[in-house]
């Protein structure tokens, strides 16, 4: 059972998770485990004084820059009733808390390593599932977990028990799914993941909330942005600077660096460009003002995130540009077209008598009708969207 101040994990249980890829896309940068475990380290906020956490990322060559979604990976610690280190932690199935995340994008600015200007930024209302109830005879479900870790079995106290391995846990992954609609991006870029907890944040939510005063707090307070350690390296996209991350945060010895470039600042957080307290061979920080020497099990920690994308958001018409029909006899013809967002497809002229256009939601229309002479009619399709505009000749010839 590792347990890190600053890096924390605990936690195993899939739950339904809100993943949504790009339609007709591909994923171009992913650091997320798949399928998702139950929970993974994960970096807490309220904890460790912490206002954004994110990376330097750089995506595949030849993929898609046109993103239409971006999904992170949280870890939530919070109970409904109690709190999630003592036996009392208690949740009703499927009962959640609303949160606001942002997700920021930023270029990269002077050195290669610097945060650039902000691109593009995202803020979602997502309802977070509270962890399970905690595990009334964990002395027993959790004897395995507590000799695994040489733990003391009463460190269990509190978790509870997923039947389906056999393992005791504290926290609950989870993802959640953020839109981009039609936002192009560079090769390589930092994110950001942002959100308020009681003490940090763009916009603290205070501490005279009605939720602070409770034993089990305020679900935000709980809640983590999970931390990867498998796959060892991102199985699509690169990472530029291996063993570092992105972060802002208050509080001077979590940073790697002890706080010697900034403190309460978005920016790179590593020793330096060679080293990092995020590796394997680094340290880990305990949050104390003292770095440590720590078995880490993966090569480095980053941010659990996955980016989607396509390769073009321009609106185009994809239907054949011709149809040969038989004078006399009803026909039908679908228009299809592709765009970020779903393009409006019209008749700008050439609609003959008899025929009949009529626009469908995503993107498609039909003509249907009966033509009585044979010759060959022209007409001018056009597919719209805030991309601009797409033009197609389509030739109707009646036989």
């Amino acid at each position: 059972m590792l347990a890190l101040v600053g890096l924390v994990t605990v936690g195993l249980v899939t739950v339904p998770a809100t993943v949504a890829g790009a339609s007709g896309g591909s994923t171009i940068y992913d650091s997320t485990v798949s399928p998702l475990p139950g929970n993974q380290v994960s970096e807490a906020f309220e904890a460790t004084q912490t206002s954004q956490l994110g990376n330097q990322i750089s995506f595949t060559p030849g993929s898609g820059r046109v993103l239409t979604s971006v999904v992170v990976t949280l870890s939530s610690w919070g109970c409904q009733t109690g709190g999630w280190s003592t036996d009392d932690c208690s949740t009703t199935p499927g009962a959640t808390f609303s949160e606001p995340i942002t997700l920021n994008l930023y270029d990269v600015g002077h050195n290669g390593i610097a945060v650039g200007t902000k691109f593009a930024s995202v803020t979602q209302t997502f309802k977070i599932p509270y962890r399970p109830t905690a595990d009334a005879d964990y002395t027993t479900d959790c004897a395995a977990d507590a000799a695994e870790y040489s733990t003391p079995i009463a460190d269990f106290a509190g978790t509870w028990y997923d039947s389906a391995d056999g393992h005791c846990y504290n926290g609950l992954d989870t993802k959640v799914t953020f839109t981009f609609g039609h936002t192009r991006v560079p090769s390589t870029l930092i994110y950001g993941v942002a959100y308020n907890t009681s003490d940090y944040g763009a916009h603290p939510y205070g501490e005279a909330t009605a939720c602070h005063a409770t034993p089990e707090g305020c679900g935000y307070d709980s809640l983590n942005v999970a931390l990867s350690n498998e796959p060892t390296d991102p199985s699509v996209g690169s990472d530029p600077y291996e063993g570092t991350v992105y972060e802002d945060t208050n509080y001077a010895p979590y940073y790697c660096d002890g706080g010697a470039a900034g403190v309460g600042v978005f920016r790179m957080d590593a020793f330096n460009a060679q080293g990092s307290c995020w590796g394997q061979t680094g340290t880990v920080n305990t949050g104390d003002g003292n770095q440590e020497g720590g078995s880490i099990d993966a090569p480095y920690y980053i941010p659990a995130v996955q980016f989607n994308a396509v390769s073009s958001a321009a609106p185009a018409i994809t239907s054949a540009n011709s149809d040969y029909l038989t004078k006399g006899r009803p026909f039908s013809f679908t228009v299809t077209t592709t765009g970020i967002p779903t393009p409006v497809v019209k008749v700008v002229k050439g609609l003959p008598a008899g025929v009949t256009f009529t626009a469908h939601a995503g993107g498609t229309a039909t003509l249907a009708g009966t033509l009585n002479t044979a010759k060959i009619y022209s007409l001018e399709l056009e597919a719209t969207s805030a991309h601009g505009a797409a033009i197609q000749y389509l030739a109707l010839v009646v036989r």
